[in-house]
C-alpha cells in the first residue's frame, strides 16, 4: 500500500491504498504560511481580556467586603462546591502525609532535594564592592516575610508545582507560606498536593475559588493571611488575579498560563520520540499548546504519521484533551521553516514556556545564540520535558503566552527582595560634589546641594 502526503490548506493529508483521505495535524511552511500559523495563535497573546479583569475586580471588591464569607459564596457560586471552613486542619494535612504510598513518598522527597539543589543555586546572595576609590556599592538580599502559593487542580492534581514553589520559598528563607488549593467536591484540598506541599514546607493550607483565594491573600481576611508575595500558574483569571493582586503591593510573575511546549529538531531526531515529547505537554489540558518546529520536511511528515498513533494510546480523558490541542481549532503545529534562521526568528516570535533543542552539536550551538525568548531550554536527546518537569530541580512554573519575551521562570530568585547599597568616603563625595550641585540647581532642589555642601564646607 502506497502512502501518499498531500499538503493542501495547511492541512496534511494521508492517502491509504483505499482511496481514504483523512486529515492529520495542522503542518505550516514558513514563511509561505506565516499568515495562517499566525492566525491559528490569533488568541495566543491575550492571556485575559477586559471582561475577565473586571470580573476578578469585582471578586477582590466582595473579598474586600464580606472576607471569608465572601470567598465561601464565591466557591459555592463558580466551583458548585460548599465550603464549612477555609483552612485545612492539621489532622487532615497529616492524614494526607501517611496516607501516601512509599514510593510516592520517596519520588516527593528525592524531587524536593532536586528543587532544593536548583534554588539554593540560583539564590541571589548580598554583596557589596568598590567600583572608585571610597564608594561602595551593594545590595542587601532578604527573603519576602510571607508567601501565598496557589496550586491549581482543574485538570488534575499538581504535586509537582507545589514541590517547586513551596520549595522555592522555604529555600528563599521565606518564614511563613500559605498555600491555597481549589476543594474537591468533598470540600476538602487535594491529598497527593497537600501532602507535597508540607513534606515541602509549607506551613497553611486554605481552601477555595482560586481568585477568592488570591484576593484574600493580597487583602487578608479572618481566615486567610495577607501575604507579600503571590504566585502561581492558571488560566486566564488566576493571571488576572495575581495581575490585580500586583496593585495592592504584592510581589507575583505574570503569565503563568496554560501549558505550551516548541520542540525544535533536526533530521537526527527520532519522530517517535519527538512524537511522544509533543504529547507530553498537550496532554496537560485542551488549551495547551505543542509546536514542532524543524526544517526537515521528512522529520515533519514522519512525526505527524505518528504522532495520532500515539494518541489513539492513550487514555481517553487526556485522548480527548489531545485531540483539541492537534484539532483544526486547537494550539498544536508542526512547523517547516525553510531554514535554520527562519525556525529561530518563529521560536523568539513564540517565546515558548519550555523549549527542546534536539540536533546536531553545530545547530545546537547557533541556536544557543539566537534563541533569546524561551522560559526554559532543554538540550538533548535525553533531557524530555517530564524530566524539567519532575526531577531535574529546575522549576517548571514558566512564563507563557509570549510573555517569555520579558518574564522569567519563578524560583527562589523570586521570592526575595533587594535594598541597594551606597558608601562614600568624604573624598568620594568632593569628587561627585559638582554633579550634585548642577543637577540639584538645574531641578530647583537647593535642599539637595546644601546636604552635600554641609558635609564638605560646613
Amino acid at each position: 500500500m502506497w502512502v501518499f502526503f498531500i499538503l493542501h490548506d495547511s492541512f496534511l493529508f494521508i492517502k491509504n491504498g483505499g482511496g481514504e483521505m483523512q486529515s492529520s495535524s495542522r503542518i505550516f511552511k514558513i514563511p509561505e504560511q506565516s499568515k495562517l500559523l499566525t492566525e491559528r495563535f490569533s488568541s495566543h497573546k491575550t492571556l485575559f481580556d477586559r471582561e475577565v479583569l473586571n470580573g476578578v475586580l469585582s471578586i477582590f471588591d466582595e473579598v474586600a467586603v464580606k472576607g471569608d464569607e465572601g470567598i465561601r459564596s464565591l466557591t459555592m457560586r463558580h466551583d458548585q462546591v460548599e465550603l464549612d471552613g477555609l483552612i485545612l486542619s492539621n489532622d487532615y494535612i497529616e492524614g494526607c502525609v501517611s496516607s501516601l504510598s512509599p514510593s510516592l513518598r520517596s519520588a516527593i522527597e528525592q524531587a524536593i532535594r532536586n528543587v532544593q539543589d536548583a534554588n539554593i543555586a540560583m539564590l541571589p546572595k548580598s554583596w557589596e564592592k568598590q567600583i572608585r576609590p571610597g564608594t561602595v556599592i551593594g545590595e542587601n538580599v532578604v527573603p519576602l516575610d510571607s508567601a501565598g502559593i496557589w496550586i491549581p487542580a482543574r485538570k488534575g492534581p499538581l504535586v509537582s508545582t507545589a514541590i517547586m514553589l513551596v520549595v522555592a520559598a522555604k529555600t528563599a528563607g521565606v518564614k511563613k507560606i500559605v498555600v491555597g488549593m481549589p476543594p474537591l467536591k468533598n470540600g476538602l484540598g487535594d491529598q497527593g498536593t497537600t501532602a507535597a506541599a508540607k513534606l515541602a514546607g509549607a506551613d497553611q493550607f486554605v481552601i477555595g475559588n482560586g481568585v477568592a483565594v488570591i484576593a484574600g491573600l493580597a487583602q487578608g481576611t479572618n481566615s486567610i493571611p495577607e501575604v507579600d508575595g503571590i504566585y502561581g500558574p492558571g488560566p486566564g483569571g488566576i493571571a488576572a488575579a495575581m495581575s490585580v493582586a500586583m496593585t495592592y503591593g504584592k510581589k507575583s510573575v505574570l503569565g503563568i498560563g496554560p501549558t505550551e511546549c516548541l520542540i525544535f529538531a533536526d533530521e537526527t531526531a527520532d519522530p517517535l520520540i519527538i512524537a511522544h515529547d509533543l504529547i507530553n505537554e498537550g496532554e496537560h489540558g485542551p488549551d495547551s499548546s505543542s509546536i514542532l518546529v524543524t526544517t526537515s520536511v521528512n522529520l515533519a511528515h514522519k512525526v505527524d504519521a505518528l504522532l495520532w498513533k500515539c494518541i489513539e494510546e492513550v487514555e481517553e480523558k487526556r485522548k480527548q484533551y489531545l485531540q483539541n490541542v492537534f484539532g483544526p481549532k486547537g494550539k498544536g503545529a508542526i512547523v517547516i521553516a525553510s531554514d535554520v534562521g527562519e525556525a529561530f526568528e518563529f521560536i523568539n516570535w513564540f517565546a515558548p514556556e519550555h523549549l527542546m533543542l534536539v540536533c546536531d552539536k553545530e545547530t545546537e550551538k547557533r541556536a544557543l545564540t539566537c534563541i533569546h525568548h524561551a522560559g526554559e531550554i532543554l538540550i538533548g536527546e535525553f533531557t524530555p520535558f517530564s524530566a524539567a518537569n519532575y526531577g531535574i530541580g529546575i522549576t517548571a512554573v514558566l512564563p507563557t503566552n509570549h510573555f517569555a519575551r520579558a518574564f522569567s521562570g519563578v524560583t527562589s530568585k523570586d521570592m526575595v527582595k533587594y535594598s541597594t547599597i551606597g558608601r562614600l568616603s568624604r573624598e568620594a563625595l568632593q569628587e561627585i560634589h559638582p554633579i550634585i550641585k548642577e543637577m540639584g540647581n538645574y531641578e530647583q532642589l537647593p535642599c539637595h546641594v546644601k546636604a552635600a555642601d554641609i558635609r564638605l564646607f560646613g
